[in-house]
């Protein structure tokens, strides 16, 4: 049975943003996407990425665009961060699963916080075969 291609959020326990929702179209699977400042600091920039898994094992790691953020993300404070433009044509090619992810925090006034894409990529692959299973 086809269960088409999941989307889900990687937890991050070591990241100073989080993602806490995030919409997704059929022409962008990562059309909006809400970010929470968990850490102590404003954040003043932003990236996020994603994960495509494959069925057979192979996946791909993706980098969206650094996005500055003027007026800074307070503590506890939401932010709405723009489409992403990640393509459709992911689910075409019969991903599992889109796994989605901070991939770098730059918080004002101290050192850009980035993720381990090792463990992203090992994250996204042992979360997929769960959700289509």
């Amino acid at each position: 049975m086809d269960h088409g291609t999941v989307m889900v959020n990687i937890p991050q326990q070591d990241s100073p943003a989080l993602l806490v929702s995030t919409t997704h179209t059929t022409s962008d699977l990562l059309s909006a996407a809400t970010l929470k400042n968990v850490g102590q600091r404003s954040l003043s920039a932003c990236r996020l990425g994603w994960v495509v898994v494959f069925p057979s094992g192979n996946n791909d790691v993706h980098l969206g665009v650094p996005m500055n953020i003027p007026a800074g993300i307070e503590p506890g404070a939401t932010w709405e961060a723009p489409a992403q433009s990640v393509s459709p044509k992911y689910a075409k090619q019969k991903a599992a699963a889109i796994a989605f992810f901070v991939a770098e925090a730059y918080p004002s006034g101290g050192e850009p916080w980035k993720a381990d894409l090792v463990q992203i990529r090992r994250q996204a692959v042992s979360i997929a075969p769960k959700l289509t299973a």
